[in-house]
């Protein structure tokens, strides 16, 4: 089983899980498998229209499982965009 794990603060530093939860019930599974995980990740992706595909998840899941920070990774690929973005505006000038 995948879980992910993230410190946030609200008052104190607390740790916090986000467990992976079956759709069709409700119900934590443990027999998740990471592709599952992917396909799972990439559907609330679609729906929160993020623009990260399957590929980039895949990815990301990786890195947080040889212990890369999540919130360093997001601020990152936030950068990366905002370059692209600008530079794609220069470019067309």
């Amino acid at each position: 089983m995948m879980t992910f794990s993230s410190e946030y603060r609200k008052g104190d530093s607390s740790a916090s899980e986000l467990k992976v939860f079956s759709p069709d019930n409700s119900r934590l599974n443990p027999n998740m498998t990471q592709k599952d995980t992917t396909v799972l990740l990439h559907e609330i992706s679609l729906l929160l229209d993020t623009g990260i595909d399957k590929d980039t998840i895949c990815l990301c899941l990786k890195l947080f499982d040889n212990g890369i920070n999540p919130e360093a990774l997001a601020n990152t690929i936030r950068e990366l965009r905002e370059t692209s973005i600008s530079q794609g505006k220069t470019n067309m000038a």
